[in-house]
């Protein structure tokens, strides 16, 4: 075959790669918000909930270090209950170039119900005028961390409990979690309030 004819069929391979990725994740992101939309609005009727578009660049290959004698801290809340978490992981990663850090917690005791689950709370300054005034949350799980790699996607972000409601007890995100860089991706404020 013509080696001039070849590289036009990279390019087009390369192409349907690239868009059939970023369809299976667009697709995989509906999905998840569409689901976690369900449970808050069977919790919280008549909530109307917003989040930014799809964003891939707060979707981060970054890397971690799990600490070789974990801290367990006392986390605030919202409310009138303090929560007790253990660190997991400190991940780093970049954006636009710039390097930040996040800390990363299970549970402590760790519940037989969360026993994969790794909690990361966050502030940023797209709060309060934009997203919950409070910060956000990530889910993770422990089989996401491999090989000192991790995939922090933020287009996952979503808000506490307190964003729809009083009366709950939401780990208020620690000042090691409170990022410098603005995070337009995953939960906005919500439409309608409390």
């Amino acid at each position: 075959m013509n080696k001039l004819l070849l590289i036009p069929f990279f390019i087009i391979l390369t192409l349907f790669h690239k868009n059939g990725f970023c369809q299976d994740y667009t697709t995989e992101l509906a999905s998840h918000r569409e689901k976690y939309k369900l449970e808050t609005q069977g919790r919280f009727p008549g909530q109307l909930q917003d989040f930014y578009a799809e964003n891939t660049k707060f979707r981060i290959e970054a890397s971690y270090k799990k600490p070789r004698k974990p801290k367990t801290i006392s986390v605030p809340t919202s409310g009138v209950k303090i929560k007790d978490y253990i660190e997991f992981a400190v991940v780093t990663f970049k954006i636009e170039g710039k390097k930040y850090k996040i800390t990363t917690y299970r549970q402590s005791p760790v519940l037989p119900l969360y026993r994969n689950l790794v909690f990361v709370p966050f502030k940023d300054p797209s709060a309060p005028k934009d997203t919950y005034g409070g910060g956000r949350y990530m889910d993770m799980d422990v089989n996401d961390f491999k090989d000192g790699k991790v995939i922090l996607d933020f287009n996952k972000a979503y808000n506490p409990y307190c964003a729809f409601s009083d009366g709950w007890n939401c780990p208020i995100p620690p000042k090691e979690n409170h990022l410098n860089v603005k995070i337009e991706a995953g939960e906005k404020v919500p439409l309608t309030g409390h």
